[in-house]
């Protein structure tokens, strides 16, 4: 029988492919040029309709894994964000046309498949890892927050080499052909497979509850909040990384650049770090235990970002912890409600997500004004304001309790 961390492994290079969406910067600037002539503000909205559809379409996707498995799910994923960069080729034929081709190839087709072939690796990786949940989620879905790291600059040498239309078509392919074949291995154990022995007395007593079941609990509501609360957050001030290191650290350029690809590392390797201590701990504490650090990243570090020293630890701080919520909710959703239905399960807790980083963020550009530079005080203002609400995401995460039996459908 297949070792069952191969599919951590599939899993892991299929969120390096998905992740190219933080990448989206390196797309832009071509965009700008002629024959396309894109502003700054319509050039973002491709990435902006892409997290909606993300954050939108993961229940469906969730309800797909449910009902077809990992393996049609995944490959339906693949088939669409392939075709979605495919799609986006075409603004070299109709380059009157770029914004909208790009906001449905790009936004809407490659978003919905990033959804569909997002969910089903966690859900793989949760039937297989009853014994190592939290650690086997957070190295599935770190490289996700990794990818930026390798796609980026292999973006930008196609770019530079091909242009932006052909960059468009090698993408797409090698993602089409990647996401298929990986996704096509993807499976959950059979029906009399074994967990290991030290498991199997919990895995017993563990209760499978239904999506209308959960909903029935406020433990479910609570998460819920929680989640947008702290990815919010996190999503909002990450927009702004390098800008603060220009505006407030009064960092070169290059440096700044190099502050934004530590925080790519500390996101991707704060995913597997507190999905190890949701399996030592459990997830409540593990949650909450993030809430703080990221309460003090925003209250003590990063408003005394004039200081490289606290820039660099805010931001690293910042990072881990954002990308923790990436591997704690989903453990977390698994250890309340059972393995069995993670998929549909995760999938409307997701949304958490896509609000948060829809809500966040307008609450931060709203306190920071029109720009384009801002002022430390204004930063210290988002600062502030932000550790405000993850400190009431912190309370909350107090208050939530194990469901220990099954809610009235």
């Amino acid at each position: 029988m297949r070792n069952r961390w191969v599919y951590v492994i599939v899993g892991f290079v299929m969120n390096v492919c998905l992740g190219t969406v933080y990448s989206w910067s390196v797309f832009r600037p071509p965009l700008h040029k002629p024959p396309f002539g894109l502003s700054p503000a319509e050039s973002i909205l491709p990435f902006s309709l892409f997290l909606l559809f993300f954050g939108v379409m993961f229940s469906l996707s969730g309800l797909a894994v449910s009902k077809y498995g990992p393996r049609r799910t995944a490959l339906i994923g693949a088939i669409l964000v392939g075709l979605g960069y495919l799609f986006s080729s075409l603004i070299s034929v109709s380059q009157g046309l770029c914004l909208p081709i790009l906001l449905l190839g790009f936004g809407a087709m490659a978003g919905t498949g990033c959804a569909f072939a997002y969910n089903p690796p966690i859900a793989t990786s949760g039937r297989w890892f009853p014994d190592k949940r939290g650690l086997a989620l957070g190295l599935t879905v770190m490289g996700f927050g990794l990818s930026s790291l390798f796609t980026a600059p292999l973006v930008a040498t196609l770019v530079g080499n091909l242009g932006i239309s052909q960059t468009f078509v090698a993408v797409g392919l090698v993602f089409l052909a990647t996401l298929f074949l990986l996704g096509s291995t993807l499976k959950f154990p059979a029906s009399d497979w074994k967990a290991p022995a030290k498991v199997e007395v919990a895995a017993k007593a563990e209760l499978d509850f239904g999506t209308r079941e959960m909903l029935g609990t406020s433990t479910f509501y609570v998460s819920w909040l929680v989640y947008l609360i702290g990815a919010g957050s996190g999503l909002a001030i990450i927009g702004y990384a390098k800008q603060i290191a220009l505006d407030v650290t009064r960092l070169p350029d290059s440096t700044a650049t190099l502050v934004v690809s530590l925080l790519a590392v500390s996101n991707a390797v704060g995913r597997p770090a507190f999905g190890k201590i949701v399996d030592a701990a459990g997830p409540k504490k593990a949650l909450a235990l993030n809430a703080l650090l990221q309460l003090v990243s925003l209250l003590v570090f990063m408003p005394m970002s004039s200081n490289p020293a606290f820039l660099l630890i805010g931001i690293i701080l910042l990072g881990a912890t954002f990308g923790a919520y990436l591997a704690v909710m989903p453990a977390l959703i698994s250890y309340f409600y059972g393995t069995k239905n993670l998929g549909p399960n995760y999938g409307i807790c997701f949304s958490a997500y896509g609000m948060g980083g829809i809500i966040m963020p307008v609450v931060v550009s709203s306190l920071l004004g029109p720009g384009p530079t801002y002022a430390p005080e204004d930063y210290a203002r988002a600062f502030y304001a932000m550790g405000a609400m993850v400190a009431l995401s912190f309370a909350l995460s107090a208050l939530m309790r194990p469901v220990l039996k099954k809610a009235q459908a």
